[in-house]
């Protein structure tokens, strides 16, 4: 497989590379890979020149990142934490927020729930966080969500993989859900033209199996047949005879669910469009660029959180409280996109956060991403 129309998200845990891949006969399951592109490969980051402000001098406003960052797939979900701790050295540069610096401190969990928790409480009572932002636990939410419910911490973006996000008013989604990246993951074979779909997931972790039975029910939504579903493993040497199975059954284009190195693997090559030129994600890149220029681009979803934040806490006072966040959240304007950063999506008080499925559609050709259907999100329903 060589070239395809792809939809490049996280979801699902630890992390996921969505992708509707077009089959070609060549290099089916071939276990070489491709680069993960990162901001501007190593070297030392230099800070932009930022305009002329005062230092940001109140008192800090302490935010949290909790996720897996170890183990199985744990280098990718790192990018999200990456992309907040870009953003509030690009935010503090330029004068922090009302006067305020940002602080961010990032809590690895291991995939552990016992560790997730006590990564959440020591947030929360030690570190002091007033929310956390871009987290990626894509799964282990619900070992602490009871209890920063009952701190009332607002949880502002991240990979919002877990049911919870659709249920729970104190989770503030800033890209698709769960439901909402596999529906743009389907409409991204019906963009290319495609009738047969299948589904590959990740071997490792049960979470990942549910994108079968969704994908299943929102391909017969859109005119689509799935043919089939397979579970692979990231220790495969590679991935020839699940790709020909896919091919025997008339698979015209997958949905990879598993994580971005196994993904990379299988197709041999979260989030906005941040290749597709949009002005909106100008800043984003240029930062990236600056503070973590190693980090993988896919950590858009970090960058839109923490610009959530940012809005959210525009006019916070001098004596900053989880309070006022949630005021400034619920003041954001209903369907709100940031500028084309998430998808139309509307905070209200007391009720679960809505947002509309769409996806950023690229093709990749001549191993580079490409967006033949324009910088923005395309959104279904």
């Amino acid at each position: 497989m060589k070239k395809g129309t792809c939809v490049k998200r996280q979801i699902l845990r630890p992390v996921i590379c969505l992708v509707a891949v077009v089959l070609a006969a060549a290099a089916c399951g071939s276990s070489s890979g491709g680069g993960s592109g990162g901001g501007s490969g190593g070297g030392t980051s230099v800070a932009p020149a930022a305009p002329e402000s005062p230092a940001p001098t109140g008192s800090p406003l302490v935010i949290g990142s909790v996720g897996q960052f170890s183990g199985f797939a744990g280098v990718i979900p790192k990018a999200t934490p990456d992309a907040v701790q870009a953003w509030a050295q690009w935010t503090n540069d330029r004068g922090g927020i009302n006067g305020h610096p940002v602080k961010v401190v990032v809590r690895d969990d291991a995939n552990d729930p016992a560790k997730s928790l006590a990564a959440a409480k020591g947030l929360v009572e030690n570190d002091k966080v007033i929310a956390l932002v871009g987290t990626h636990d894509s799964g282990l939410e619900s070992a602490w969500k009871d209890y920063v419910d009952a701190k009332k911490i607002p949880v502002i973006g991240g990979s919002a993989t877990a049911a919870l996000w659709l249920t729970d008013p104190n989770f503030f989604p800033t890209s698709d859900t769960a439901v909402n990246y596999v529906v743009s993951g389907v409409n991204a074979a019906k963009i290319a033209g495609k009738k047969k779909l299948g589904m590959v997931v990740c071997a490792e972790l049960p979470a990942c199996a549910q994108g079968l039975t969704l994908a299943g029910g929102i391909a017969t939504k859109l005119g689509l047949q799935f043919a089939s579903g397979l579970a692979i493993s990231s220790s495969s040497p590679n991935y020839t005879s699940q790709c020909l199975n896919m091919r025997s059954a008339g698979v015209e284009s997958i949905i990879l669910n598993s994580s971005g190195e196994v993904s990379e693997r299988f197709i041999a090559n979260d989030s906005f469009n941040w290749f597709g030129g949009a002005p909106e994600t100008a800043d984003f890149l240029q930062a990236m660029k600056s503070y973590k220029s190693s980090t993988p681009l896919n950590a858009s979803a970090g960058w839109a959180a923490g610009v959530t934040f940012g809005k959210a806490a525009a006019n916070i006072g001098a004596s900053p409280t989880s309070a006022d966040l949630y005021t400034g959240l619920y003041a954001l304007p209903a369907n709100n996109t940031l500028g084309g950063l998430i998808p139309p999506t509307t905070y209200a008080h007391g009720k679960p956060a809505v947002s509309t499925p769409c996806g950023w559609y690229g093709v990749i050709k001549n191993g580079k991403l490409a967006a033949p259907h324009g910088a923005d999100a395309i959104c279904v329903g």
